[in-house]
């Protein structure tokens, strides 16, 4: 066997930090620019509402930590994916943090609508139910607090964001995946991935476009909000989804699971949440 898809492989994995209920974790290199935005969003953030009597050094710390407990939480996010997978008998290689968030990559396709919907669900309902604890343990430590959140309330904002986000019905996010398994029942695995791909792509579409329109317009309406910055992120997000919707709708639009196009394509393309490995990544994995 060529050694090329090896080599592709191993570019889209990261160094192994843990091993949660048997299952690899692994961190990208990219992810540390996920680490600095998270860790800037929370500086802005937790001390928004007057925290002037802390240092800087406490600040950066706290805001450090902030980053590190959103990745924690998105860690949470993609077991809850691969816990239900391997309860549907689907072999779970790894989950990896990289800049967009977590992936986990499955060996196998569902076999059925429900399975696919089940393991499409349990991530963002894994979010939701912890942007509901962490918003109780605010509420109990500090039960005065009105105006604003605080450190846990913050989070568990994040969390609640996290899952809506994921539920975006843009294909093969966790929402377009919810949304092919619905459209699978109704007919064929082919015609239903074809639609979701579809949905998937005219949504990056709409967000690359409206992050454009965003970039442009701060400047010209003078504003200096730091817009430009997210407007920045968001046409990634369409990019990454749009590239990726086409390279899992090939990878997974065969009408039996697991006999779609082998050729590899797309196997560098990582996006939040399942991603089914093509049959030549598998066997580049297994001869290491």
């Amino acid at each position: 066997m060529s050694l090329k898809p090896t080599r592709r492989a191993r570019a889209a994995t990261g160094r192994t930090i843990a091993r949660p209920f048997g299952i690899e974790l692994q961190v990208h290199s990219s992810w540390i620019i996920s680490l600095v935005v998270l860790s800037y969003a929370g500086y802005q953030w937790l001390f928004s509402g007057g925290h002037e009597t802390q240092s800087t050094s406490t600040r950066l710390v706290l805001a450090v930590l902030f980053g590190l407990s959103i990745a924690t939480c998105i860690v949470i996010h993609e077991l809850a994916h691969s816990l239900v997978a391997r309860a549907y008998k689907l072999p779970v290689k790894r989950i990896t943090l990289f800049a967009l968030g977590g992936v986990s990559q499955i060996e196998k396709e569902a076999a059925s609508p429900g399975s696919e919907f089940a393991i499409a669900l349990a991530g963002p309902l894994a979010s939701v139910v912890l942007a509901a604890i962490l918003g109780g343990v605010e509420k109990v430590l500090h039960p005065m607090h009105s105006a604003r959140l605080g450190f846990w309330g913050d989070l568990g904002y994040v969390n609640a964001g996290l899952a809506m986000f994921n539920l975006i019905p843009a294909f093969p996010m966790d929402g377009g995946r919810l949304l092919r398994s619905a459209l699978w029942a109704l007919g064929s695995r082919a015609r239903a991935t074809r639609w979701a791909v579809r949905v998937g792509k005219t949504f990056a579409v709409l967000a690359m476009g409206g992050g454009a329109v965003l970039v442009v317009a701060e400047p010209l309406l003078g504003a200096n909000s730091g817009g430009s910055f997210g407007a920045l992120w968001i046409i990634l997000i369409g990019f990454f989804i749009y590239n990726a919707a086409g390279a899992a709708g090939r990878i997974e639009g065969s009408d039996r699971p697991n006999e779609g196009d082998r050729s590899g394509d797309g196997s560098g393309v990582m996006l939040p949440g399942v991603q089914t490995l093509p049959r030549t990544r598998v066997d580049a994995w297994e001869r290491r």
